[in-house]
């Protein structure tokens, strides 16, 4: 990148935890967007409790794309678990925020504090629709997002900041990202517990609720359980179970979908910010 006086781009490093595959599908979008060829993007997956053992090196030349699903306004808390492991290295960074069509709240602002708290420098970010965690075939919340028109404007996003990276003459001295949300953050809302369970009649002990769990929370005694304690109400296996042999009985969960299901059927698009 010649016109860049303080930083040579070589890559782009993709960083994503993504219980159930929204995230993944919006970042890979927007990293390909880029117009990179595949030599040069890569990816550190942090969705399952073995990521530590695949991390590839962050390198000082690296343009980073970091991406978590949104629960309850902010971004997971296990995403952030999972990113303190990585050894960055003063790089810049695209921030991605994907969130079931209701609203993003302060999930870019809880990602623009970590990554500065990580000595990174962001320069771009995104919010995206995903298929809400909580959606069903009974409540068929933003049901099959992200979609092809989602995708679309992921990589437009891709694109866009590729075009505009190519232009900053001076990375160090960039003004700060403003995004929407509460400075300082808030207390994060508290979600009463609750757990993943099998309905036994319908279990056919194919494993997948366990293979796919973020947490490791699944575990089979006579049957699969979940340890309440690791369950972060994701609803990977709920999606997953081919037999739609998990559920979580939770009134606060299901009073969540209605008012969903009533509120946030308008189409919401991706919001960017440069």
């Amino acid at each position: 990148m010649s016109n860049n006086q303080h930083f040579n781009l070589k890559r782009i490093c993709s960083i994503y935890y993504s219980p159930t595959g929204t995230t993944r599908k919006t970042v890979a979008a927007i990293a390909s967007g880029t117009g990179l060829n595949s030599r040069q993007l890569f990816e550190n997956n942090l969705t399952f409790p073995e990521f530590a053992d695949s991390l590839i090196d962050v390198e000082p030349e690296d343009l980073l794309v970091i991406g978590a699903p949104v629960y309850a306004g902010r971004i997971a808390s296990e995403a952030f678990r999972r990113m303190e492991k990585i050894r960055f290295a003063a790089n810049p960074v695209v921030l991605v925020a994907v969130y079931g069509n209701r609203h993003y709240d302060d999930a870019l602002v809880d990602l623009r504090e970590f990554a500065l708290g990580q000595g990174l420098k962001p320069v771009a970010a995104g919010a995206f629709v995903g298929e809400h965690s909580y959606s069903n075939q009974k409540y068929p919340i933003a049901i099959g997002r992200p979609d092809a028109d989602d995708l679309a404007s992921a990589k437009a996003f891709g694109s866009e900041i590729f075009a505009r990276f190519n232009k900053i003459e001076d990375l160090l001295n960039l003004p700060g990202l403003n995004l929407p949300g509460t400075v300082p953050l808030p207390e994060r809302r508290v979600i009463p517990p609750a757990a993943a369970e099998t309905i036994a009649e319908r279990c056919v002990k194919c494993g997948k609720c366990q293979e796919i769990c973020p947490t490791g929370a699944v575990y089979f005694a006579k049957g699969y359980k979940t340890k309440p304690e690791l369950c972060t109400l994701c609803c990977a296996c709920l999606k997953k179970c081919p037999q739609h042999a998990r559920v979580i009985n939770s009134d606060h969960l299901q009073m969540v979908r209605e008012r969903l299901l009533a509120d946030c059927v308008t189409r919401r698009e991706a919001e960017t910010f440069f």
